[in-house]
């Protein structure tokens, strides 16, 4: 068996931090290889540059991933402490432009203020699947000005689960499943 396939890591499959192993910690569910690659070729013209939120981090692979082809910054959100300090050393390790917060991703979305930040280009949405968590996050990220007028929202869901509902504006682009994943790619309708 490959280290890539040893339980508790994954691969970079892309960009300048390809090929590092990111430590995955037991509690958590990491987006496969498989489905990082398809998000990446759907993403690829637009994450050079781009601020980057990943909501329910857990090991931050899709925000790392999106660091390694040329996003300029993430924002990782993480409420479980092992993987939020996990995640902390390995940004510090790599030296990539991200940070972590400690903290519920709902919660941190209703109360967090953008502080001057320009709003994201492309938000991670994989809430824990039996959560559906999904559908309130995109309110929130909606309604508080999180989203730039070119945003992708990425969300993850079990293959079984319906579509999340989406705020008025927002629609899903692209969607497929892998495994028992169904990826889905969301932006604004009229400013696609």
């Amino acid at each position: 068996m490959s280290a890539a396939k040893q339980k508790g890591r994954v691969r970079i499959v892309g960009g300048s931090l390809r090929g590092r192993l990111l430590t995955v910690p037991t509690e958590v569910r990491p987006t496969s290889a498989r489905a990082r690659e398809t998000l990446f070729n759907w993403l690829a013209p637009i994450v050079p540059g781009a601020r980057c939120l990943d909501l329910f981090a857990g090991a931050g692979a899709l925000g790392l991933e999106a660091l390694s082809r040329g996003a300029a910054d993430c924002i990782f959100v993480e409420s479980r402490r092992q993987p939020a300090r996990m995640l902390r050393r390995v940004l510090a390790d790599w030296d990539v432009a991200g940070s972590v917060e400690l903290a519920d991703a709902v919660e941190w979305l209703g109360r967090a203020q953008r502080g001057g930040q320009d709003p994201a280009n492309i938000v991670f949405l994989d809430p824990p699947f039996e959560t559906h968590l999904s559908a309130r996050c995109c309110k929130l990220l909606a309604g508080n000005g999180w989203l730039a007028d070119n945003c992708r929202l990425y969300l993850e869901a079990n293959k079984r689960d319906p579509s999340p509902e989406l705020p008025s504006g927002l629609e899903i682009f692209r969607q497929t499943v892998v495994g028992e994943v169904r990826m889905m790619l969301a932006g604004w309708g009229n400013k696609a």
